[in-house]
């Protein structure tokens, strides 16, 4: 078989974060290629060689970065042969991880572009992290009604040694925006109403008070 020829990259991979551990990724034209020693990292193998055991076959490709040491990369489709095989209990969180967040990003990238990336990812995460405590901090606290409990993630970065940090803060709403006629479609709806009983009442007897207002203002007027 016909060793394919070395791959080269104008930019150091994305270094991503997975389960606190690093995944390096070149968005590369042609699809992204993943860096093998992290995937053997992320699946618990030994090294990178004992990942291409896994697989069978001598896979991956060497790819050289803008700076350093050629990598040993995996296409989208090896690494999916690697999920699918090896029955690590890892690889199904992977999986669904590269399904759900990473992979549709990289395709929506017509032109990909190494530093945009890294932000959208940085911050994406940061406002996991920003909610999650919401959450965490809410359902301890034992409030009762932490089910309608809704929140504005602000976020920002700060340029730091040549990166870019991410920064966010959490505020707690009681608020939901919405059109009149879309927040009546929506109370006059079935299923579940992201509103407390309590607010509900509140809406409803003010709704009642303006619309008895209105009504007197019209008896007079005849």
């Amino acid at each position: 078989m016909k060793k394919a020829p070395p791959l080269r990259s104008t930019s150091p991979p994305i270094q991503l974060r997975f389960n606190k551990k690093t995944l390096g990724v070149f968005p590369l034209a042609q699809g992204p290629r993943f860096v093998a020693a992290d995937i053997a990292k992320l699946l618990k193998y030994r090294d990178e060689t004992a990942l291409q055991t896994a697989l069978g076959k001598k896979a991956g490709c060497l790819l050289t970065p803008a700076s350093g040491p050629a990598l040993l990369t995996l296409s989208e489709t090896e690494l999916r042969d690697v999920l699918r095989t090896c029955g690590k209990p890892q690889a199904r969180q992977l999986q669904d991880w590269l399904d759900d967040t990473l992979l549709p990003v990289l395709r929506k990238e017509t032109g990909p572009d190494h530093d945009k990336l890294q932000l959208a990812y940085a911050l994406a995460d940061e406002a996991a992290r920003q909610v999650g405590q919401a959450v965490w901090a809410s359902v301890l606290a034992g409030e009762t009604e932490w089910q309608q409990s809704r929140w504005l993630v602000s976020l920002h970065y700060q340029a730091e040694q040549g990166q870019r940090r991410p920064s966010g803060k959490t505020v707690a709403l009681q608020s939901e925006v919405s059109t009149l006629a879309a927040l009546a479609d929506c109370v006059a709806a079935g299923g579940t109403l992201p509103v407390s009983t309590r607010e509900l009442i509140k809406l409803a007897a003010a709704c009642h008070l303006r619309l008895a207002e209105r009504m007197q203002k019209q008896a007079l007027r005849a």
